[in-house]
């Protein structure tokens, strides 16, 4: 089962931040046990979360991203999913199934990856700190990257080794700010895994009463957003919340001079 709602995919078109994350998630029915939820989700102009498309499957594997990555196209995800949209996933086997069939930069989830690391040092009597590890991930250049990664060796050189394999370009900050992607200061596949959370009592249902219950989810948001708007442009604003702040201090506070005398009503 594919589903996808149209109205979702006229906002990501018209004002999503093309930061968009991708995973699976089991079903927690009695009987339904083997199902997964596959979900695919980004960002709107006021960095709310919003679902793109979802679909079960008998199983999490290649064969079920590649169908997945199919329908999301014949939906007209293509026209989101570009060269200008960066889609984190946790590195799951199969995956890589979905990215051979849209444009969009491949990024991949920090935290899954310290995860990964862990299990891979396990035995090895070496420990590092969770915020070394952050520490890494984040830094901005190169050199800084480099002086982390030095601190981090010291406390485990398998670790050190294991992230310094990785491909850069995917994982670290000043790799993905040389290559100009932006991000939006998000670093892990967490905006999907937070759905998932929400409908973990939809799992518990079989698939058209999940279905529903998702639509219910949605539908309720989308209701929401239109008040909101509403009433915000009945204020005398043109900008969401989140657009605003950004304009404050990109334009008011580091722009010119006579930026400081625009005010954001």
């Amino acid at each position: 089962m594919f589903v996808s709602v149209v109205t979702c995919l006229h906002v990501a078109y018209g004002c999503g931040m093309r930061f968009c994350a991708l995973d699976a998630a089991f079903s927690k029915h009695s009987v339904y046990r083997q199902g997964y939820l596959h979900l695919i989700t980004t960002r709107d102009g006021n960095n709310c979360i919003l679902p793109l498309a979802w679909a079960l499957c008998e199983t999490e594997s290649g064969d079920t991203y590649k169908w997945f990555a199919e329908q999301c196209f014949l939906a007209g995800l293509g026209r989101y999913l570009t060269k200008q949209s960066v889609l984190f996933t946790d590195r799951m086997k199969g995956i890589q199934e979905f990215y051979a069939r849209f444009a969009c930069y491949e990024a991949h989830c920090f935290k899954h990856i310290v995860d990964n690391c862990r299990k891979h040092i396990k035995g090895r009597r070496q420990h590092f700190e969770n915020v070394t590890a952050w520490a890494l991930r984040n830094a901005n250049t190169k050199e800084e990257y480099l002086r982390q990664l030095m601190l981090l060796r010291a406390q485990s050189r398998a670790a050190a080794d294991y992230f310094d394999a990785l491909k850069h370009e995917q994982v670290f900050q000043y790799a993905l700010n040389e290559n100009k992607v932006a991000t939006h200061g998000f670093k892990t596949s967490q905006i999907v895994e937070c759905l998932n959370g929400v409908f973990v009592e939809a799992r518990h249902h079989t698939p058209y009463r999940l279905n529903d219950m998702i639509l219910a989810w949605i539908g309720k948001r989308l209701q929401e957003k239109r008040l909101q708007i509403i009433k915000y442009m009945g204020d005398g604003h043109f900008l969401t919340p989140y657009c605003a702040k950004l304009f404050q201090i990109q334009v008011c506070t580091n722009g010119p001079t006579r930026a400081h005398t625009f005010t954001l009503h």
